[in-house]
């Protein structure tokens, strides 16, 4: 053997598990770059589409029980709840009214003390 000879390494078999782990890592490699682009696809598709415009709120009625010449003092609004004074032959009664279920809540009746 001279100096510059070279043992000749084409010739040895490869190993038995070495093929399979080779394609392993290529599938692997293929599915996160597929796995990749999806994710970026999804993510491009939710910014470009729009959003449903939301229907606006179906007006509802709601009718209060007063007696005849009865006049409505004030009306206060606190989010969904809305409470009404209401005055009638002198008595005074606070009526709360929950305005999305659209149904009276309660009545306060208010009487002077001793009575």
């Amino acid at each position: 053997m001279t100096d510059n000879q070279q043992p000749d390494m084409g010739d040895t078999p490869p190993q038995p598990g070495l093929r399979f782990l080779e394609w392993t890592v290529y599938i692997m490699g293929g599915l996160l770059v597929i796995m990749l682009v999806v994710l970026l696809g999804g993510i491009a598709w939710k910014a470009t589409r729009g959003k449903a415009p939301e229907e606006p709120p179906k007006a509802s009625l709601v009718e209060i029980g007063v007696p005849a010449g009865a006049t409505i003092g004030s009306v206060t609004l606190d989010g969904n709840t809305m409470a009404v004074q209401v005055t009638a032959s002198g008595t005074q009664e606070v009526v709360v009214v929950d305005t999305k279920k659209g149904v009276v809540v309660s009545r306060v009746r208010l009487k002077p003390e001793g009575q």
